[in-house]
């Protein structure tokens, strides 16, 4: 199994990774809002407050989005174990107790004829 630190250090290498990517997405969607929120000018509203607005609606989005993906990843997370213990793991193989019967062989039943063409017969 993965010890503690490399459990804690493997963790901590995903939770950056989702973070960073959410951020830098979540930047591109501020950069979209600051176009788009001149247009609100029109409308008769104050276009810093409603770039407050979107953009606090943003960041609460955000945090939920790396919430659930890092839920998503943690609960999809498969370990894998080295060789080293998975020989120790896993149990011996037993040989099957009936020899299979080679189709060109004699047949066991003593006839003589090849098994194909007596019991081996399709």
């Amino acid at each position: 199994m993965i010890g503690n630190d490399e459990n804690n250090n493997l963790e901590k290498k995903i939770f950056l990774q989702i973070i960073d990517f959410a951020w830098r997405s979540h930047l591109q969607y501020l950069e979209q809002l600051r176009q788009v929120i001149g247009l609100r000018q029109y409308g008769q509203k104050d276009p810093l407050s409603e770039f407050k607005k979107e953009a606090f609606i943003l960041f609460e989005s955000l945090l939920e989005k790396i919430k659930n993906d890092i839920i998503k990843f943690l609960l999809n997370l498969n370990i894998v174990v080295s060789n080293e213990e998975q020989k120790k793991e896993q149990p011996q193989k037993i040989a099957p107790e009936n020899k299979k019967i080679g189709r060109n062989e004699k047949c066991p039943c003593g006839s003589g004829k090849k098994f194909k063409h007596c019991h081996g017969s399709i």
